[in-house]
C-alpha cells in the first residue's frame, strides 16, 4: 500500500462463496476510483478466499489477508490496522452497493467538512426473483445534522440505525479516540454511538446507496443465544460510555427508548429460539433473565466500570440436561 488513497473499504469474509464475486463486483465498479478494499478471511471454509484473491490479481487496490477464526468484530479491526484511506467504509461480503455509493458519501463528508456521512439503504429478499425494498429515514432528509440531533435519533436505534455498512467514517474517529469493535455480536450497536460522539456535525443523503440482502439463517435473522445476551450487554457499554463522558442525563430519555426496543426484540427473540429448538423448557426463566439484566443496566448505579452481567440467557436443550 505504497500510495495513499481516500478510502478504505473493509469486507469482513466467511464462508460467503455463493455472495462474494457480486459483492466484489459492485465495489470495483465505483464510479469513484480512488479506494482500496481490505478483504479479511475469517479462515472461511469454502471458496471464498480463492474469489478473494483473483481479485487481488486483476486489481491492485485488493488487498487479502486471511485470519485464524474470531468473528467478524476481530476482522474488522484487523482491517483497520491495515486500512490506509482517509474515510473508512464497511461493506458486508453478502451485500451489495450501489456504483455511487463511495461518491456520494465521500463528497457529502468533504463538502459539508464532516466526519460522518450516511446514505439510506434497500432491503432486498433473497429468492427466485430479487426484490428491492428503500428503507425510508424516517425523519432525517437529506442534509446536515448537528451531533446532538443526530445523537438522540442514532441512540434509540430506530429512526437512525446502528449499521457501520450504510456509513463513511473519517479514520481519526476511530485511531484519535482508541476505538476497536468489541468481540461480541451486536458489536455496532456497541460501537457506532461512541464513534458519532466526536463527530460535530453528520452530512446525511436520503438516496439508497448499499443493498442489504436478507437471507434465511443469516447473523441477523436467526435467534441465538450469544445475541441476546450481547443485545444487553451492547446497551450496558453504551450507558457507561456517556456516563464517564458526563452526557447520560442529556440523553436519559433516548436510552429509556432504546432498553424498550431491546426488551421487545429479545423476547421476540428467546421465544424464536425456544421455538426452534422445540422446547420451551425453561423459556420464562430465560426471559427473566434477559429482563433482569435490561433493567439492572437501566439503573445508573450500576453503570461505573465495565458492564457485567450476573446471569445469561442459556441454550433450552441445556435445561434438559
Amino acid at each position: 500500500m505504497s500510495q495513499k488513497v481516500d478510502i478504505s473499504v473493509i469486507v469482513p469474509i466467511y464462508n460467503s462463496e455463493k455472495y462474494l464475486e457480486k459483492c466484489l463486483n459492485s465495489i470495483k465498479a465505483q464510479t469513484f476510483q480512488n479506494f482500496n478494499v481490505i478483504m479479511i478471511d475469517d479462515e472461511s471454509g469454502d471458496g471464498s478466499g480463492e474469489i478473494a484473491k483473483s481479485f487481488c490479481d486483476s486489481d491492485s487496490r485488493f488487498i487479502y489477508k486471511r485470519l485464524r477464526r474470531g468473528g467478524v468484530s476481530r476482522a474488522r479491526n484487523e482491517g483497520l490496522k491495515l486500512a490506509d484511506g482517509e474515510y473508512i467504509a464497511f461493506v458486508d461480503s453478502d451485500d451489495t452497493v450501489e456504483p455511487e455509493y463511495l461518491r456520494e458519501l465521500f463528497d457529502a463528508a468533504v463538502k459539508n467538512n464532516c466526519k460522518i456521512s450516511s446514505c439510506n439503504y434497500s432491503l432486498v429478499t433473497c429468492g427466485k426473483r430479487e426484490m428491492f425494498f428503500p428503507r425510508k429515514l424516517r425523519r432525517l432528509k437529506s442534509g446536515v445534522y448537528d451531533n446532538n440531533f443526530y445523537m438522540r435519533h442514532l441512540l434509540e436505534d430506530w429512526d437512525v440505525r446502528s449499521y457501520l455498512w450504510n456509513k463513511l467514517w473519517h479514520r481519526s474517529l476511530f485511531f484519535d479516540n482508541d476505538i476497536t469493535f468489541p468481540i461480541m455480536f451486536f458489536e455496532d450497536v456497541a460501537t457506532v454511538a461512541r464513534l458519532a460522539y466526536y463527530a460535530d456535525r453528520v452530512a446525511v443523503t436520503d438516496k439508497p446507496l448499499y443493498n442489504y440482502y436478507m437471507r434465511k439463517n443469516s447473523i441477523m435473522t436467526s435467534a441465538r443465544v450469544e445475541k441476546i445476551n450481547d443485545y444487553v450487554m451492547a446497551y450496558g457499554m453504551l450507558k457507561c460510555f456517556f456516563h464517564e463522558k458526563g452526557e447520560l442525563d442529556k440523553y436519559r430519555l433516548n436510552f429509556f427508548r432504546l432498553a424498550w426496543i431491546i426488551f421487545f426484540a429479545n423476547y421476540y427473540n428467546i421465544f424464536q429460539l425456544h421455538l426452534s429448538c422445540r422446547s420451551f423448557c425453561g423459556w420464562f426463566r430465560n426471559q427473566n433473565i434477559s429482563d433482569r439484566n435490561l433493567f439492572y443496566f437501566m439503573n445508573d448505579k450500576n453503570i461505573s466500570g465495565k458492564p457485567k452481567m450476573s446471569r445469561y440467557v442459556i441454550n433450552p436443550w441445556d435445561y434438559r440436561k
